[in-house]
């Protein structure tokens, strides 16, 4: 199993004869570049507060008690964010083997069932993500005691982003993607 390639979001087309859907694709690629800024920035911060945490614990004797908790829901939504900036790039991990044996004609229909069981797939965490933060209404954390929808509301929040990045990538491929070796 080898990583997919990786491919850099293709800029949609602006000509005049441009597709209709370009210039959603467009404003999904400028959204994914400002969270990724946002993203690199935050766990800058992240990094910056464990240090901190540590030399709190270890030095002064007196930890923070909340740290551990910002650092690990941060996390989670840096995750569950960034996910969709990887799917959009073609940075998931992929099996290309088969798709590499294959003739032209069934790679290119492989890649589209790829794609629709991948959007299948973020559909239904985007739904189950709605179910859990039902399941957890009502709950705070430990230390913060903020309402654990907030943690939880990045399951579907970054599904739906994935799914919306899948959607783009059919709609305009990134570069690469439809080049892929299939001989």
């Amino acid at each position: 199993m080898n990583p997919a390639p990786r491919a850099e979001a293709a800029p949609a087309a602006t000509a005049p004869g441009a597709l209709p859907w370009a210039r959603g694709v467009r404003i999904v690629d400028r959204f994914n570049e400002a969270l990724l800024a946002f993203l690199a920035v935050t766990l800058g911060i992240l990094a910056l507060l464990a240090f901190a945490q540590v030399i709190a614990r270890y030095i002064v004797g007196a930890p923070l008690t909340w740290s551990e908790e910002v650092i690990r829901y941060a996390l989670i939504w840096s995750v569950f964010l960034g996910v969709g900036i990887g799917v959009r790039r073609g940075m998931l991990a992929s099996v290309e083997v088969v798709n590499a044996a294959l003739p032209p004609r069934p790679a290119r229909l492989l890649r589209w069932a790829s794609l629709s069981l991948s959007a299948a797939f973020w559909a239904v965490m985007v739904s189950y993500g709605w179910i859990i933060l039902g399941n957890v209404e009502g709950m705070r954390s430990g230390a913060l005691e903020i309402p654990m929808t907030y943690v939880y509301a990045a399951v579907p929040l970054g599904s739906l982003l994935a799914l919306v990045n899948t959607l783009a990538i059919a709609l305009a491929p990134p570069a690469g993607f439809a080049e892929m070796p299939v001989d």
